[in-house]
C-alpha cells in the first residue's frame, strides 16, 4: 500500500527534495520528502522509489513527519506548570531550574532518589541512543524504568541466555526462506519487527511466488493470517507448549539436524528430557491446536528446503515469554535453521556492533532488586508494571524524582491511574518531550526536543533488525525554532549540570572513549589517528564517523573505497550491503568456550511453571489480547488527524457466539472485568477472533482532561493497560498483556 501524499503545493511554488527514511516503526523505508524552504514548511512526502529497501512503498505512517511538525499543539519551548496553568520559559532559566531540583535531590537522599522512564521513541532516533549509556550511568539510578519490559525483554534476555549477548538477535532470512512460520506477530501492519522488511506483504507474496508457504499462527485471523497459506487458531498465552511440542517431535522421529554447530552446542540431552511430557496430544487441549496439526506442521516444516520459525512481541508479552522466545530459536537451531540461508540469521551492522569477539558477556540480572516485591532488575532495568508501586513506596530510600525521556507511562504500562497518583506524590518530575500528554501533564517542566525534520538520523538500531544489510543516512529537512535542542543536547544538559560538567566535557568524554576503543581495534592506526580525522564538530555525527570507519565495510580510517559518513551522506537513497550471510556463528557468540547453551538455570526453573500450568490445564472464561492498527504507534499518533479520522478503533472485538452467548450486538457497549479494573467499551463482532477470545487495542485511553492533546481526547478509547493488572513473564520482568482473564457483559438496562 502506499499513502496518498499530499500536493505538490500552488503552481510555480519553488521546492526542494529531501531524501531520508521514516522514524515511525522498524522499516525505516525510504521516503521523498517536498519542501518550501521560504515557508519552512513539508509539502508533500512520498516513497522514494529509488531506496532499494523499500522501492516507493509507504504506509500510511508516513505522514507522520509532516503533520507531527506542524501539528500546533507540539511543544517547541521549555514549559513549567504552575498554578494558573502551564507557562512558558527560557531555555536556560528551564535546564537551570531541572539541574538544580535534581542535583539537590541527589544530594540529599541519593542517587535512588531519582528514577527515570525511557520510552520507545528512543529507537528512532541515532542521537538519543549514541548518548543514552552515558545518561543512564551518569544518573546511576537503580530506579530506571522502560518500555522494554512492557515489550521485549523476553527476546533480549533469551537471546542474552543462548549468545551471551541481549542484542544478538536472529533474524528471519525472509527474501529467501521456502516455509516461513510466523507467531505472535503481525508484520503486514508492523513491517517485521525484528524483522525489519519494507513491504511485507510484497515479500510475502514473493515467497509464494517462489513456491513457497506462510503459515501464521495466532489468536486472532490478523491482517497477515488473512493472507496464509495455512493459519492455525492458538489460545492466547501458550505458544510455549506448541513450540515444546515441536521440540519433542524432533527428539523423538530423530530429526534433530544441527548442521555447522553440530560441535558447539551444550544441553541437547537434557533437553530432550524436558521435552517428554510435551507430547502433541498434551498440548492440544491447553494450546487449543489439535495435534495432529501440530504433527503436520513439523512435518512440513521439516519436509522444507529452506523453513524458518519467526515469534515477536505476541510471544514475549505472556505469561511465559521468555520460554517461548527461546523456544523460537531452540527449534529453528535444532533443525540447522540458525545462522543458515533462508532460515534465521545475524545483519551485521555497518558501524560494527556485532563483529567478532573474544569477549564473554556477563548475566546482567539481578544486581538489585524492587523495594515493594523485591523482583529483580534485568539490563539495569526494573519491570516497568512495578513503576507504579515502586514511586508510591514510602520507605526510607523511597524516590522523590522522576525523568520520563520520550515516553508515556501512563497509557504504556499497567496502573495508569496509580502511577499518575505516585507521580503527583514526588518532589519535581521533568518530561523530555513534545506533548502534553496523560504523564507529562504531572510533570513541573517539559522540555520538547526537536522533531525528526529538524535533526539528522541515522537507522542505527534497526540496521541491526533488517533482512538486508544496508546503511542509510537522514538529513535535517527543516530549521528548528531558535534555541530549541535536540534530544541528546537536552540529556547531555541534565547530566551535566547535575553532575557538574558541560555538554562540551561530556561530549569529549564519550568521543575520546570510542576514540580509543576503535583505535585499540584497527593496529597501526591508534586512538590519535582516529581523533584527527573524525573532526572537531562536537555531536552524534563524528560519533557516527568512527563507527561507519571502523565497522565491517569501513575505510579503517586508512582511505580507499569503504564506508566513511561523507560516502554514506552522498548516498541519498542509502546504501545496499548485501544480503545476510551465513557463517556469523560462532564468532559472534559471547559465551564461554563460544559454544551455545541451550539450557541455563533461570529457564529450567522456569519449565517447572510451565509443567505446572499444563497440568491445570486452559483457565475458564475469556483471554485477552492486544492489537495494532496500521494507523496506530503505541500512544504517539492520536493528536494528528490523519491519523484518528474514520471509524472508532478502540473496539473490543469478539467471535459471533461469545457474542451472542452474552447478548451482545454489534456496535453495543460491552462492561469488560479483569482483575484489576473494569471498562466499557465498544462492541465489535467478527469471526476473525478465535473463540473465547477478545481483542482490544493498545496505545488508547486519552482520558484526562489536563493534557494537551484535544484531537486525542476527541478519540479517548480506553487503555487496555488498565486492564492487564500486575502479572508478569517471572524471568524477564514483562508484563503479561496476552491471555489476560477478563469477564464480558452487557451494560445493565
Amino acid at each position: 500500500m502506499e499513502a496518498t501524499a499530499a500536493p505538490e503545493g500552488p503552481p510555480g511554488q519553488a521546492t526542494e527534495t529531501v531524501f531520508r527514511s521514516c522514524p515511525v516503526c522498524e522499516a525505516s523505508c525510504g521516503l521523498v520528502v517536498a519542501v518550501d524552504r521560504a515557508a519552512n514548511r513539508v509539502v508533500s512526502v512520498r516513497g522514494d522509489a529509488e531506496d532499494h529497501r523499500s522501492r516507493g512503498y509507504v504506509c500510511a505512517k508516513s505522514q507522520v513527519v509532516k503533520d507531527l511538525h506542524e501539528d500546533p499543539a507540539r511543544l517547541r519551548r521549555p514549559v513549567r506548570r504552575t498554578e494558573n496553568g502551564w507557562e512558558e520559559m527560557e531555555w536556560e532559566a528551564a535546564l537551570a531550574l531541572v539541574g538544580e531540583r535534581l542535583a539537590a535531590i541527589r544530594a540529599a537522599h541519593g542517587n535512588n532518589a531519582v528514577a527515570m522512564y525511557y520510552g520507545n521513541p528512543n529507537g528512532h532516533n541515532f542521537g538519543a541512543q549514541i548518548y543514552t549509556q552515558l545518561f543512564i550511568t551518569l544518573l546511576e539510578t537503580q530506579r530506571f524504568f522502560s518500555a522494554g519490559s512492557v515489550d521485549q525483554q523476553p527476546k533480549n534476555l533469551s537471546c542474552e541466555l543462548l549468545y551471551g549477548s541481549a542484542w544478538t538477535f536472529p533474524i528471519p532470512d525472509l527474501d529467501r526462506s521456502d516455509f516461513f512460520v510466523c507467531m505472535g506477530a503481525n508484520p503486514l501492519v508492523s513491517q517485521g519487527s525484528l524483522m525489519s522488511a519494507p513491504d511485507a506483504g510484497g515479500r510475502f507474496e514473493a515467497l509464494r511466488a517462489r513456491g513457497g508457504e506462510l503459515v501464521v499462527i495466532a489468536p486472532r485471523r490478523s491482517e497477515t493470517a488473512a493472507i496464509a497459506d495455512w493459519h492455525l487458531f492458538i489460545r492466547p498465552g501458550t505458544d510455549a507448549f506448541l513450540l515444546f511440542a515441536l521440540v519433542n517431535l524432533l527428539f523423538a522421529s530423530d530429526r534433530v539436524h544441527l548442521g555447522h554447530l553440530a560441535g558447539r552446542i551444550d544441553g541437547l540431552e537434557r533437553l530432550r528430557e524436558l521435552a517428554a511430557p510435551f507430547t502433541p496430544e498434551a498440548v492440544a487441549g491447553i494450546t487449543g491446536v489439535a495435534a495432529d496439526d501440530i504433527r503436520r506442521l513439523c512435518e512440513r516444516f521439516c519436509a522444507a528446503e529452506r523453513p524458518v520459525i519467526y515469534g515477536r512481541i505476541g510471544l514475549c508479552t505472556q505469561e511465559f515469554g521468555t520460554l517461548a522466545s527461546w523456544l523460537v530459536d531452540v527449534v529453528n537451531l535444532l533443525r540447522g535453521r540458525l545462522d543458515a540461508v533462508g532460515g534465521a540469521m545475524f545483519p551485521r551492522p555497518a558501524t560494527g556492533q556485532g563483529e567478532d569477539s573474544d569477549s564473554v558477556g556477563e548475566l546482567l540480572r539481578g544486581r538489585w532488586h524492587s523495594k515493594v516485591r523485591g523482583l529483580p532488575e534485568d539490563m539495569s532495568m526494573l519491570p516497568a508494571t512495578l513503576m507504579a508501586e515502586e514511586l508510591a513506596w514510602e520507605g526510607q530510600e523511597r524516590a522523590r524524582a522522576l525523568i520520563t525521556v520520550a515516553g508515556n507511562p501512563v497509557l504504556s504500562v499497567p496502573n495508569g491511574d496509580r502511577l499518575r497518583e505516585a507521580i503527583d506524590g514526588l518532589d519535581f518530575v521533568v518530561a523530555l518531550d513534545i506533548y502534553i500528554n496523560e504523564t507529562t501533564s504531572r510533570a513541573d517542566v517539559i522540555l520538547p526536543s526537536t522533531v525528526q525534520l529538524e535533526h539528522s538520523n541515522y537507522d542505527f538500531l534497526f540496521q541491526s533488525t533488517s533482512v538486508r544489510n544496508f546503511a542509510r543516512y537522514s538529513p535535517r529537512v527543516l530549521a528548528p525554532e531558535p534555541g530549541a535542542r535536540d534530544q541528546w543536547q537536552l540529556m547531555l544538559e541534565i547530566c551535566g549540570r547535575v553532575n557538574g560538567l558541560t555538554v562540551e566535557q561530556l561530549d569529549a568524554m564519550i568521543f575520546e572513549g570510542l576514540a580509543e576503543r576503535v583505535g585499540a581495534r584497527l593496529p597501526g592506526v591508534g586512538a590519535e589517528r582516529v581523533k584527527e580525522l573524525a573532526g572537531t564538530e562536537p555531536g552524534p555525527e563524528r560519533l557516527l564517523d568512527m563507527m561507519l570507519r571502523a565497522g565491517p565495510h569501513g575505510d579503517r580510517f586508512a582511505g580507499g573505497e569503504g564506508l566513511t559518513l561523507a560516502r554514506v551522506k552522498a548516498a541519498e537513497h542509502g546504501i545496499d550491503l548485501g544480503p545476510l550471510t551465513p557463517g556469523r556463528l560462532p564468532g559472534i557468540l559471547r559465551t564461554e568456550g563460544k559454544r551455545i547453551r541451550l539450557l541455563h538455570p533461570l529457564l529450567e526453573e522456569d519449565l517447572g511453571r510451565l509443567r505446572e500450568r499444563l497440568r491445570a490445564g486452559p483457565p475458564p472464561g475469556l483471554l485477552l489480547i492486544g492489537r495494532r492498527h496500521i494507523r496506530d504507534m503505541n500512544t504517539w499518533l492520536h493528536n494528528l488527524p490523519h491519523f484518528v479520522r474514520g471509524r472508532n478503533r478502540c473496539t473490543l472485538r469478539m467471535h459471533p457466539g461469545d457474542a451472542a452467548g452474552r447478548g451482545l450486538a454489534d456496535g453495543a457497549t460491552a462492561l469488560v472485568r479483569s482483575a484489576a479494573a473494569e471498562r466499557a467499551v465498544p462492541v465489535e463482532i467478527s469471526d476473525e477472533m478465535m473463540p473465547g477470545v477478545v481483542s482490544l487495542p493498545h496505545g488508547f485511553g486519552h482520558r484526562h482532561a489536563d493534557t494537551g492533546q484535544p484531537h486525542a481526547q476527541a478519540h479517548a478509547g480506553v487503555s487496555a493497560n488498565d486492564l492487564i493488572g500486575d502479572g508478569l513473564d517471572l524471568p524477564s520482568g514483562t508484563s503479561i498483556v496476552n491471555g489476560v482473564p477478563v469477564e464480558v457483559r452487557a451494560v445493565p438496562p
